[in-house]
């Protein structure tokens, strides 16, 4: 893994060109960074937030529990994908999946608390952040939709 600072991975990532200087530095104030090898388990559906993920290198599994089916996994992210928005969110007080590293991955954390109270003071960082995040969760929605589809398709035509 390439090992570049925390501010160079910051300003090469898309999500952080529009910000402001004042904003960028509140965002690099609550960032650090994560690693994990293959196989970890990074958290577990139903867990409290905690923190948001940005993926740097490396790949991570979202699963989620489908009763009486087991788990299922809904999407692999991959470099520059996010996860663990819902901490973002002062409404969602649990992990709506759970997450896994599948290869060594490395991911830049922002504490999920500080995030929203940097949106809250700055609006502009707050219209920022939560833009890209709509976006991330309507992908989410959309690949969930899609496993359960199917899951649950019948197979018969004009269903």
């Amino acid at each position: 893994m390439v090992d570049n600072t925390l501010d160079e991975l910051l300003r090469a990532n898309p999500w952080f060109a529009a910000l402001g200087e004042p904003q960028f530095e509140a965002m690099l104030e609550i960032a650090s960074m994560a690693t994990w090898p293959a196989g970890t388990l990074i958290f577990r559906e139903g867990e409290p937030n905690q923190n948001i993920y940005l993926i740097c290198e490396g790949h991570v599994a979202l699963d989620i529990s489908i009763p009486m089916r087991g788990r299922a996994t809904i999407l692999t992210l991959s470099d520059g994908d996010v996860f663990g928005w819902s901490a973002v969110l002062p409404i969602v007080n649990i992990k709506t999946a759970s997450a896994r590293a599948t290869h060594d991955t490395r991911a830049i954390a922002f504490d999920g608390i500080a995030m929203q109270e940097a949106c809250e003071r700055d609006h502009e960082l707050g219209y920022h952040v939560f833009r890209r995040l709509t976006n991330v969760v309507a992908a989410r929605l959309t690949a969930t939709r899609m496993q359960l589809l199917d899951m649950y398709a019948t197979g018969l035509e004009g269903d």
